[in-house]
């Protein structure tokens, strides 16, 4: 083979390669559009603003336990310690730090509320949801506004929490586990979810279906939590609807809780807001 045939077939290799490359890359934008920034889902124009917080739960009598061990382990000198922050039980022995290890927590719940409409219009749905135990039919107050005015009223206007606990009802309430959606549930660590309907009757009156999912995913699992809430939520709208003869709710919210036990609440919340069109499909609010 000459050179100059040499030259000409390794030009056409590198353009085939180069087009390979570029055909991947488009494959791979398209993937992390829909699975990740979740860029086919309809847009809706309404606004939306929240807060969410969660509680873990911690007996006491675990950490006297382990102040008992550490007492028979160093001495009665031994200082021990319980961050309720970071869920964690330590122990020093003259400033110096001996022991540390993780506090027996477990996730309880999560609370806030969302506050969704058009400017001047806007509704306000207050939760608290244990995925476990989700609220009973009819309960009054969604999150409580005390707690809200407690947690949140030195940031928020006043008009925003000028409301009481009769103005909040938990109505329909739909569980699902990780064997309800099959090998998804088992690969993505779900541990539990809870959606329940809440009727807002103060100005503005609308309902709202706000969900809790609680799952012990690794950190890959994270970038896909828009798309996995939209997900589950769409399948919770439909057992709704298999259960309960009245119209879709006006709204949807997907609180996604991953690995509830880590210290950091910021890392382990997120939450998401839909506008429910009335052929039950979501529109993201932004």
């Amino acid at each position: 083979m000459g050179v100059g045939r040499y030259s000409e077939v390794l030009g056409n290799m590198y353009l085939r390669g180069g087009w390979l490359i570029a055909i991947a890359l488009i494959l791979v934008a398209v993937a992390a559009g829909e699975f990740i920034f979740d860029f086919s889902a309809p847009r809706s124009e309404l606004q939306q603003m929240g807060a969410i917080t969660s509680t873990l739960s911690f007996r006491t009598a675990d950490y006297y336990a382990f102040k008992a061990e550490m007492e028979k382990k160093y001495g009665s000198s031994v200082e021990t310690f319980l961050d309720l922050q970071s869920s964690r039980m330590t122990a020093k022995l003259d400033g110096k730090l001996v022991e540390d290890k993780p506090g027996p927590s477990w996730f309880s719940d999560a609370r806030g509320f969302f506050l969704v409409g058009r400017e001047g219009h806007l509704s306000t749905f207050p939760f608290e949801i244990d995925p476990a135990k989700p609220p009973e039919f009819g309960r009054q107050g969604g999150g409580g506004v005390g707690f809200m005015k407690t947690k949140w009223g030195q940031k928020l206007p006043a008009k925003y929490l000028d409301f009481d606990d009769r103005d909040v009802v938990t109505d329909t309430c739909v569980t699902i586990a990780s064997s309800d959606i099959g090998w998804p549930g088992q690969f993505l660590f779900l541990r539990n979810a809870a959606f329940c309907v809440q009727f807002w009757k103060g100005s503005s009156p609308g309902s709202m279906l706000v969900g809790v999912v609680v799952a012990d995913g690794d950190p890959w699992m994270r970038p896909f939590t828009r798309r996995l809430c939209r997900w589950l939520t769409s399948r919770a709208i439909n057992r709704v609807a298999a259960t309960d003869r009245e119209v879709p709710p006006d709204y949807a919210a997907c609180v996604f809780v991953d690995r509830p036990n880590r210290p950091r609440v910021s890392e382990k919340l997120q939450g998401f807001v839909y506008e429910v069109r009335r052929d039950a499909t979501l529109a993201i609010v932004n």
